[in-house]
């Protein structure tokens, strides 16, 4: 029992740590959010695969298709990751990479405003957002059950 509050207040004294840094060299907006665009291409990969990949794919995903179709279904997963992770960076990172910096965007919202000119999309986004995070977020909390 002893060790095991070590190893938890040892992480949480970590955290501590990397947050009291990182917050020392945040200086703006686009430091918090973008890390300044100093964030290299191997953060940025996995800071998206932890996004894509959540408790939907380890334990939702897993728990239907590997009960429903066993180890062939894992194939399934394999192609979701090749297509899902690395054909959309290989498609569409760096364009949205240049296009980011050239205008100067922050968020999807402001990307959909600055890009197509819209103010209309600005306001849409985050609403479209919302209305399919529901059923999403609600997933992850199935697959967390």
């Amino acid at each position: 029992m002893l060790i095991k509050i070590i190893v938890i207040s040892l992480y949480a004294l970590m955290i501590i740590i990397v947050g009291y840094l990182g917050m020392k060299k945040t200086k703006s907006f686009s430091d918090f959010f973008l890390g300044g665009g100093n964030i290299g291409p191997w953060m940025s990969a996995f800071s998206y695969g932890t996004a894509y990949f959540s408790a939907v794919v380890f334990i939702g995903f897993a728990g239907k298709v590997g009960w429903g179709f066993g180890y062939s279904g894992m194939w399934i997963g394999v192609f979701n990751a090749l297509i899902g992770v690395l054909g959309v960076w290989a498609l569409l990172g760096w364009r949205i990479k240049k296009i980011s910096v050239e205008y100067g965007i922050s968020t999807m919202s402001e990307f959909f405003e600055k890009r197509y000119n819209s103010p209309f999309l600005k306001l849409l986004t985050p609403i479209v957002i919302f209305v399919f995070m529901l059923p999403y977020s609600a997933a992850v909390f199935i697959g967390l059950s």
